[in-house]
Formats: structure tokens, sequence, C-alpha cells
């Protein structure tokens, strides 16, 4: 099985490394567009995949949803100090959930879109993701919980990567 960890480390990592190295060598602006935009795609549809299909059981006539902030982001802290739960557990769960989309962030920063349009994706996707979930389980189809901390954490992974991406363009231009 699939882990966030796994993902990150067997699928992502390499992909990020090769592609960054490409697009350092590769002169046409066309071919790195063409590049960046089929990675993006192939990323999309593998974390698509992972957030709502990996690892699941049957359909469960209850779909768990939680709609305030941070609750589940306590939950695992109160559960770490009562050391029920461990702390890499804790980590995969809170920072996949910002890792994994360091590279939406990576790509919006490569399109050069304007603020407006650059919030919009970052609320937006994370949206995409956790109504992906609600819809899948009202179809019968797969059970995942709807969480706002997961929204919340993703959006922060997007926004992240954004600002990674920004601080790492301005330093390479820096010392050309």
């Amino acid at each position: 099985m699939l882990s966030y960890i796994h993902f990150g480390f067997v699928i992502v990592l390499p992909v990020v490394v090769a592609s960054y190295m490409l697009m350092m060598v590769l002169k046409s602006e066309e071919a790195k567009r063409y590049l960046y935009n089929g990675l993006m795609i192939i990323y999309v549809l593998l974390l698509s995949y992972l957030i709502w299909f990996q690892g699941l059981g049957d359909v469960r006539d209850q779909l768990a949803i939680n709609l305030e902030p941070f609750e589940t982001i306590k939950l695992y802290i109160r559960a770490y100090q009562a050391n029920t739960l461990s702390l890499s557990i804790i980590a995969v769960n809170l920072l996949g959930n910002v890792v994994l989309m360091f590279p939406i962030g990576f790509w919006l920063h490569y399109k050069r879109y304007g603020i407006v349009r650059i919030f919009l994706y970052v609320v937006l996707i994370p949206v995409l993701f956790e109504g992906g979930q609600f819809l899948l389980h009202q179809f019968h189809v797969v059970s995942r919980s709807v969480d706002i901390d997961d929204w919340i954490l993703n959006a922060v992974g997007i926004l992240l990567g954004y600002i990674i991406s920004a601080i790492h363009a301005k330093v390479t231009q820096k010392n050309k």
C-alpha cells in the first residue's frame, strides 16, 4: 500500500528533482511549459487517487465531517500529550497534508498568475479534494472523512509551495 510518506519520497521527490534539472537545461519556454503542465497533470491524478481511494475498505453509512477549524489538530496534540498516538503518525497526517500540496504551489508560481487568481486556487483546490471525498461517499464509492483541518493544511501547503518557489526564483535570479 502506498502511504503519503512513500508517495512523497518514492514518487514526488525524484520527479521534482528530475523536473528541476530538466527545467534548468531546457532552453525552449514551450518545452518547459509542456513538461511542467504534463507533470502537474500526472501529479494531480496520482494525488487524487491517493486522497480519494488509497487504503479504503467498505463504504460506511456515516461520514465523519469536521467543520470546526483546528479541532482535528487539537485532537492530535491531545493524543500526543496523553501518549496515545505516536509523533510519527501525527507528522504523517498533519505534515503530509501540507507537503503533498507543495508541487501545486510551485506550479502556480511558474504560471505567473495574479494574486487574486493565486488566492482562489489556494482556497478552491483543497475544497475540490474535500468535496470529492464528500461526493464519493454520497455515491457510495468510498468513505473518507471530510475535515476543514485538511482543507486548512492543504491550503497552507499550496501557499508555502508558492512562497518557496518565489523565494527560489528571486535567489536564482539574483545569483545570475
